[in-house]
């Protein structure tokens, strides 16, 4: 990466802290940067969930179900909390702060705004900035990055990706090359080198079986390993997919009898060792899931060659993930698919039986942590209720409202678990989502080539109450291969696209904006500099797409 999101540093947050002007504006913002604490854990926070540790403290953070996770707690932030706990009245039962965590993230923002009249870097800074600075103090700290997790709340490791500069080959062969006390293993350090020969020739490759079968190539006739395979996931198993140094019996055997640890790897995004296999399996990470396994075939069994064997099967996620882009954008033909669904579980579904409402999907954005940004505009119930609704559902994580119409809202939903999830993990583009009378209407498009049953298999799964109501195959017209957009997409990042998405849904374009950068960049689980740093981008690949006939060249 070439900017850190980390855009306090240590420096900027001693600038920020003196910009508090109230005990609880010091302590918030102390509890983000310190303890990495979210806007809504903050609200939860009792000192009845403080636990001393010797000279040490342990903070239980809750969530809405009971205690998410234990976390590291500074004795000066210790002291802090419980004088601001006397001071207000406080018992140890009860909440520390009694306002909503929207009016927390509303206080780092103004004491943003204080601190920026003698230093603007810090105008922007928000609560998701606090939570960056807790975690690029710790890695810098030397604490381990699945530390840094479990402390943070953040569920993978990757989600720590955008604080940890991506390796060049020579920054790989140096991290494993007999800088520590112990000697490195001539086995790891040819495992790095692949690793760093190995991105640019996935970017080239056509087809996610190109991809898979060079990786297993690659891995297998490095000195050191003796076989590689890799095998998808599918419904509640695997299937092979590519493989090197070993026949398929032999895969297929080791598929069936090591399904137990396979499963973990991918339910857990972790590398797991099948000792009792000879192997080491990576999890492929693609997108916001995990798609499949990469299977390695060694004994080493140490702490730098899981990290790098990780980091192995990010790429091919990366490189299965860019296929499949392409495969949509490119395709001649497209296979369209319309579910109904009136199970209640789902989001839109719950809504509209609940409050007798319409809704509409306006824009549809995928973000971080396997979540979707929705955009509903809904008619025939005022805001508040909708609101309150869609708060108390399990399966979302915020909502806010962007305008109010009276008898009806245009909202931003963060979504955890949806039919329009299942489909997009698997490659499709939602392109309608109705709900009426309890009963959503939800079309999508896969490639013309996609085997679409596996696809309508895990819909159903998760959602019994859904049914195929049609399927047909279409044409793509000419414009969509020489247009606009076309010549657009394929030069726009995901992320780019996301934000640029996200922008346009939410009114941020709009005079007045109907969504603030602070706003915007708190939903899409950014940092504000990188926000603006994606949406200049794209904006600039937008202005040249449109005013000339050229190629669209990403800006340096």
């Amino acid at each position: 990466m070439t900017e850190s999101p980390d855009v306090l540093g240590r420096r900027g947050y001693r600038r920020l802290r003196r910009a508090a002007d109230t005990h609880r504006a010091d302590l918030v913002v102390r509890l983000g940067a310190e303890v990495g604490l979210r806007p809504a854990e903050m609200c939860r926070l009792r000192t009845g969930d403080i636990e001393p540790d010797g000279d040490a403290y342990f903070l239980a953070v809750r969530a809405d179900d009971g205690i998410a996770r234990e976390t590291y707690l500074p004795a000066d932030v210790e002291h802090d909390v419980r004088k601001y706990a006397r001071s207000n009245g406080r018992d140890t039962e009860e909440p520390l702060f009694d306002v909503s965590p929207r009016r927390l993230q509303m206080l780092v923002g103004e004491v943003a705004t204080r601190a920026a009249e003698d230093h603007p870097e810090l105008a922007d800074v928000s609560s998701r900035d606090l939570r960056w600075r807790f975690a690029a103090a710790l890695l810098s700290d030397g604490v381990p990055p699945h530390v840094v997790c479990a402390l943070g709340g953040w569920e993978r490791l990757d989600r720590l990706q955008p604080l940890v500069s991506e390796p060049d080959r020579a920054a790989i062969l140096s991290a494993v090359d007999g800088t520590g006390e112990e000697e490195t293993s001539p086995t790891l350090r040819r495992l790095a080198a692949v690793l760093a020969d190995i991105g640019e020739t996935l970017v080239g490759a056509g087809t996610g079986t190109e991809i898979e079968q060079t990786v297993c190539d690659r891995v297998a006739e490095t000195e050191g390993f003796e076989f590689a395979w890799v095998a998808e996931r599918t419904g509640d198993g695997f299937t092979r997919q590519a493989m090197a140094g070993t026949e398929p019996e032999t895969v297929t055997a080791q598929l069936q009898r090591h399904e137990t640890p396979l499963t973990a790897a991918v339910d857990d995004g972790t590398v797991r060792v099948v000792e009792d296999g000879g192997f080491v399996a990576a999890p492929i990470v693609r997108g916001d899931t995990v798609a499949g396994v990469l299977a390695v075939g060694t004994d080493a069994d140490d702490d730098a060659t899981r990290e790098l064997l990780a980091a192995l099967g990010a790429q091919i996620g990366h490189g299965l993930a860019a296929v499949q882009r392409k495969r949509l954008l490119l395709a001649d033909t497209v296979t369209e698919l319309t579910f109904e669904c009136t199970d209640s579980h789902a989001v839109t579904v719950g809504l509209s039986t609940a409050l007798g409402c319409t809704v509409e999907l306006s824009g549809l954005v995928p973000v971080g942590g396997g979540s979707l940004l929705y955009y509903l505009t809904v008619e025939g119930a005022s805001a508040g209720p909708v609101l309150s609704h869609l708060t108390d559902a399990a399966d979302v994580s915020d909502a806010r409202l962007i305008e109010d119409y009276g008898e009806g809202a245009l909202l931003e939903v963060v979504v955890t678990e949806a039919p329009a999830l299942a489909l997009i993990e698997r490659g499709g583009r939602v392109q309608e989502l109705t709900v009426a009378d309890g009963t959503a209407t939800l079309v999508t498009e896969l490639p013309g080539d996609t085997d679409v049953r596996p696809v309508v298999d895990a819909v159903v799964a998760a959602y019994p109450e859904t049914t195929l109501a049609a399927k047909r195959e279409t044409d793509r017209p000419v414009e969509s291969e020489t247009g606009f957009r076309d010549r657009l997409s394929d030069r726009l990042t995901d992320r780019q696209e996301s934000v640029l998405r996200a922008a346009f849904h939410s009114g941020y374009f709009e005079w007045p904006r109907g969504s603030t950068a602070e706003e915007l960049a708190d939903s899409l689980d950014v940092s504000s500099p990188t926000l603006h740093n994606h949406l200049r981008r794209a904006q600039q690949k937008v202005l040249t797409a449109f005013f000339t006939d050229g190629p669209v060249e990403d800006s340096p």
